[in-house]
């Protein structure tokens, strides 16, 4: 909230599709990742906590006032390059409880604009049969002050019944042609 108050008037944010967002239901958000302030435009957007995954190092290599507004931001530690089942446990906790796990598919950020996801995202979404909420986030040149930003938040992708590796990948693919279709501007069914 303080956050909110502080930070978004300094930022020309329009949103779409805000009406795709499930109002109680489990969802895995899975977003490209263009800047640092991504997770705070798509948060300042959806009237529910998102518990994003972020990068372990956040946590042990940004000092104690970084981990602690992390912590109560709802914000927790994923082991990027390793299959972190500590994470992935959390982020089923969660969806267990109705809640919106918000994922980086790409692991990192990634300023030219293109979307390349790993299956992790899909995965979970899978796995805990969940839908999966396609956010692109769109904006020229570099973020500062006063750019103006469009979030796009797509038709709700639903899981695939079958919970093997394939129709995860499967699912990759859908969620990596559904975010490049957004951040082209094209409607999605």
């Amino acid at each position: 909230m303080l956050a909110l108050i502080l930070v978004r008037p300094f930022y020309r944010i329009n949103y779409i599709g805000k009406n795709n967002i499930p109002k109680h239901n489990a969802v895995v958000l899975c977003s490209n990742h263009r800047s640092f302030f991504d997770p705070l435009a798509i948060s300042f957007g959806v009237r529910r906590n998102i518990y994003f995954m972020a990068k372990s190092e956040f946590f042990t290599d940004s000092g104690i006032f970084v981990k602690y507004f992390m912590k109560l931001c709802g914000v927790f530690p994923v082991k990027r390059e390793s299959s972190d089942l500590g994470s992935v446990n959390t982020a089923a906790q969660l969806l267990s409880k109705n809640k919106i796990v918000g994922i980086f598919p790409q692991g990192k950020i990634v300023k030219d604009g293109t979307f390349e996801p790993k299956s992790g995202a899909a995965l979970l979404a899978v796995k805990n049969q969940t839908p999966v909420l396609p956010v692109s986030i769109d904006f020229e040149g570099s973020i500062r002050p006063f750019s103006k930003i469009t979030v796009t938040f797509g038709n709700l992708i639903p899981p695939p019944k079958d919970t093997s590796l394939k129709a995860a990948r499967g699912l990759t693919k859908i969620i990596k042609e559904r975010i490049t279709a957004q951040l082209e501007g094209k409607h999605c069914p």
